[in-house]
């Protein structure tokens, strides 16, 4: 390759295309089109593809998560896989964890592609974007632009009325970079598009009153809950409690039930949501945390009644309530790729994860050179107060030498501790939390600099390389004497990897480093593995001396995090298994969506649908005896009849000749509809009146079935829970379509129709 000058280099690009039209494997066009790109690179942005980057890149054609360390090079090693599937014509989508990060990676990356005639997109956040603009960017060979963009232009899709409103171009091959994160932490909640309820008022005042409930009611005696399958549940005592507290006789009265749900909500918002470490109180408003990044979600709001519950909780005025319009979880969004592959810093410790949720094995990339960063043994302290002071002399001791210094917080308020203390000694530093995420490329950049002291909270910053002396690294020799970056641990996370994410700050493509974890009995992950026996736990702050390093107890917790990524990977399929009972529902519903989207002629399945719509309703009739005259109405609430009834109840042996009388009038009523309104008016009346019914009984049904849950939760659990909410759910989707299919033929024989504004329907 070093051998073609520009011109030569560029043309490769249609020869490789057209050998692929040709059905040569993209498999045995690997080596080429890889060497293509690492010679792009060498000349377009002067970085040459290591070896390991290669192997990365080959690693990611083949479909699985590819664990390159922190500053091995994802990004470039992203361009190798794009550069070839993107030959077949039909794009790639490249997702980042953030905004910041897809606008780098697609600006960095630019001129890679562009030498081998390529074009790049980029996805702009914007709570509307304009389809001809988004469509443009999508229809680029490579598109590059963060996880929420990609996700939310299919929801909207989804919900198009026209195939002009459709930006996608279709789902064919996605890298995942930052693959925890997307794949998994963020599997966790589900997509959605939200609009407003009806009656928000009353919704606002029973808000009110279970956020004054929940802060009377007590945990373990009058309710339960489980942080890790976020629920809470109501003991007797506690509906007991309620009752009297009301003055009502019974809690779980059906006309009571919509109060349940508040009270639930109110109750999760005071155990399983804490401010400052779940969300921030901003400007009048709860403003969400992203939990692994650390970045406010300005805009984004929990669903299910949850966010105005927070409101309530802090006294915060509660926004209107919104309903969902569409739904999707990110797991299932990611299934629509034919060709589904990731990258991160770490992996290995979800491999059980991405297989059983993915279908993804993962593979360890080699470092390009040997890791020499110094991990620390974690130092013992008896209390939360002593380990930050700690924290605070270690850090000041590094500071005074000019080791530049990281310090990893697991919540803004953690954060905030800390940084208050290293005020207090006169210690300079940066802070980088939720509130100024804004500044992390700039803050994180900085953080390798000769003296710097950085305070992150989270995993704030991801995707951002320290470079040892500062952004220009023009003190590294310096730096790396004194031992290069030193990442100190404010507490060890539950889950292993965000624990490497932030060991992997240091050491980066053979850096010195070192990195080192303070932890006190009264952490989270420490009580978790102690258990609830507090002599125990008296017993160990006795014996222990301050800064104590002690192994048993540092394997302990390792092997506790590694038993917390086992329980949330089966806890993660037992989710999925849930979700997958609207997830196939809406599969359907979005099927048949489809055809009017495009604008197809829907006139073949009117006229059945009519006729199906008709015959259950005579079938419906004979089976209940129903008397004629009532079947008559029922019929005439569908279309004009024109038939004469005759009294008396249907008999079962009329049912066929009935229905076939019926259908054929009602075929008849639907000709002279048409003749009526015009063929093109009748074609567009149809197609939005399948659009209109069919989006109003999803609606309903999203509303509908987290109830059914709730309800089969109270009733059942484990897998005859499951079953049953198969079976319920199957059975509520089946009456929601018939009511849909009765609402289509109704409306399309008594809509009334402007003609000034042709086409629209009322």
């Amino acid at each position: 390759m070093t051998a073609f000058d520009k011109g030569e280099l560029g043309n490769l690009t249609g020869s490789f295309k057209d050998r692929l039209s040709r059905g040569e494997p993209m498999d045995d066009l690997l080596p080429e089109a890889f060497a293509a790109v690492r010679e792009a690179a060498r000349r377009s942005i002067g970085q040459r593809p290591f070896d390991v980057q290669i192997m990365g890149g080959a690693v990611l054609h083949l479909g699985k998560i590819a664990e390159m360390r922190t500053g091995e090079g994802k990004t470039l090693t992203i361009t190798l896989p794009a550069y070839l599937h993107a030959l077949s014509g039909n794009g790639v989508h490249v997702m980042t964890a953030n905004d910041y990060l897809a606008s780098r990676d697609a600006e960095w990356m630019r001129p890679v592609y562009e030498a081998l005639g390529l074009t790049v997109g980029l996805l702009e956040p914007g709570p509307r974007p304009d389809p001809p603009v988004r469509r443009a960017e999508y229809n680029a060979d490579v598109t590059y632009g963060p996880w929420s963009e990609f996700s939310y232009d299919y929801l909207r899709d989804s919900l198009a009325w026209s195939q002009d409103d459709v930006v996608q171009r279709g789902h064919r091959f996605v890298i995942v970079d930052e693959a925890d994160l997307i794949l998994i932490d963020e599997m966790r909640s589900s997509l959605q598009i939200s609009g407003p309820v009806e009656s928000a008022d009353k919704g606002k005042l029973w808000q009110q009153v279970s956020a004054g409930l929940a802060t009377r009611l007590g945990t373990g005696n009058h309710y339960e809950s489980d942080p890790r399958a976020q629920t809470v549940s109501l003991t007797d005592s506690g509906a007991q409690t309620i009752e009297v507290e009301l003055g009502i006789d019974n809690l779980y009265d059906e006309r009571n039930l919509p109060l349940v749900h508040y009270l639930l909500n109110a109750l999760k918002a005071k155990e399983l949501y804490q401010k400052d470490r779940d969300y921030v109180v901003a400007d009048g408003q709860a403003v969400i945390i992203d939990q692994t990044s650390g970045r406010l979600h300005h805009g984004r709001r929990y669903a299910d009644g949850i966010h105005e519950a927070i409101e309530a909780k802090e006294g915060l005025e509660i926004r209107p309530e919104t309903q969902m319009l569409a739904t999707a979880p990110m797991w299932d969004y990611l299934g629509q790729y034919q060709h589904l592959a990731g990258l991160t810093g770490t992996a290995q410790e979800d491999a059980e994860t991405y297989h059983q949720i993915y279908r993804r094995d993962v593979v360890a990339i080699p470092t390009n050179k040997p890791m020499i960063r110094v991990d620390h043994a974690d130092a013992i302290y008896r209390t939360r107060d002593s380990k930050l002071s700690a924290l605070a002399t270690e850090v000041g001791v590094r500071h005074a030498t000019g080791q530049p210094v990281l310090v990893g917080a697991t919540s803004v308020e953690e954060a905030e501790a800390i940084a208050g203390t290293l005020t207090q000694r006169d210690i300079a530093h940066q802070v980088l939390t939720a509130w100024n995420f804004d500044q992390e490329a700039r803050v994180i950049a900085a953080a390798g600099a000769l003296g710097a002291v950085t305070v992150v909270a989270k995993m704030a910053g991801r995707g951002v390389d320290i470079i040892l002396g500062g952004a220009d690294g023009g003190d590294r020799e310096r730096v790396a004497d004194l031992g290069g970056l030193c990442v100190l641990g404010a507490e060890r996370p539950a889950k292993r990897r965000l624990e490497m994410h932030l060991r992997g700050r240091a050491g980066r493509q053979g850096d010195p480093g070192e990195a080192q974890f303070f932890v006190s009995y009264d952490d989270e992950l420490v009580r978790a593995a102690i258990g609830k026996n507090e002599k125990y736990s008296s017993f160990l702050r006795r014996i222990t001396r301050e800064g104590d390093h002690i192994s048993r107890f540092e394997v302990g917790l390792t092997s506790l995090q590694g038993k917390t990524a086992a329980n949330e990977a089966a806890w993660l399929v037992q989710a999925c298994e849930w979700d997958r009972v609207l997830t196939d529902q809406r599969h359907l519903i979005y099927a048949d969506r489809l055809p009017a989207v495009r604008g197809d002629d829907m006139s073949a399945q009117v006229r059945a649908l009519i006729g199906e719509v008709i015959r259950a309703e005579v079938a419906d009739a004979a089976a209940t005896a129903m008397p004629a005259d009532q079947l008559w109405r029922r019929l005439r609430e569908l279309y004009p009849v024109s038939l004469t009834p005759e009294g008396g109840a249907l008999p079962r042996h009329q049912q066929t000749q009935t229905a076939d009388l019926a259908a054929a009038d009602a075929q008849r009523a639907y000709s002279h509809r048409e003749a009526e309104l015009g063929i093109a008016l009748i074609r567009d009346v149809e197609r939005r009146v399948i659009l209109v019914s069919l989006d109003r009984g999803w609606r309903e049904h999203l509303q509908a079935l987290p109830d059914l849950a709730k309800s089969i939760g109270i009733r059942a659990s484990g897998p005859a829970a499951l079953a049953e909410y198969r079976r319920e759910g199957t059975s509520m989707f089946n009456r929601m379509r018939q009511d849909v299919n009765r609402r289509i033929v109704g409306a399309l024989f008594y809509a009334r129709v402007r003609e000034s504004d042709l086409g629209v329907a009322d």
